[in-house]
């Protein structure tokens, strides 16, 4: 199957656009996550009860999650528009780390319950590979 022409097809030509678009929104909902995590773990964060915050947590999370497989998958398969070697290179290596961190963090959730008190540096560290997929890829985009 022509993943491509597809996507291409869904976005009515568009990719790179509807790329930048869902990375702009996932590394936005990802500082809610971070927002939402500080009120979880009493360090600040929104004004908002520990159960809400909790709730929207996992709910945005999901969000974040579909769209960043969205992104990753048409980033595998499609045209990733103009690029740099070293751009490119950081661009794979920050989103695969974003994967690995993020089967930890769900590994902690999962199967370590005792070693919980590291989520807040998974999180964090999550937010940061997001900034930097974000950096390697959207603002390189924009700013040409």
């Amino acid at each position: 199957m022509d993943f491509v022409g597809l996507l291409n097809d869904i976005t009515g030509g568009n990719l790179l656009g509807w790329k930048v678009a869902i990375t702009s929104g996932v590394i936005a909902l990802a500082g809610l996550q971070l927002a939402l995590a500080a009120r979880l773990w009493g360090a600040g964060g929104l004004a908002i009860s520990p159960e809400t915050a909790g709730t929207v947590h996992r709910w945005n999370g999901r969000v974040v999650l579909v769209g960043a497989m969205l992104v990753a998958f048409s980033c595998l398969v499609g045209p990733a528009g103009p690029t740099s070697p070293t751009r490119v290179l950081l661009h794979s290596i920050f989103g695969s780390a974003l994967f690995a961190v993020l089967i930890a963090k769900f590994a902690l959730l999962k199967f370590a319950r005792s070693a919980q008190r590291y989520l807040p540096l998974t999180g964090s560290a999550l937010f940061v590979l997001f900034l930097a997929i974000w950096a390697t890829s959207v603002a390189d985009y924009i700013s040409r």
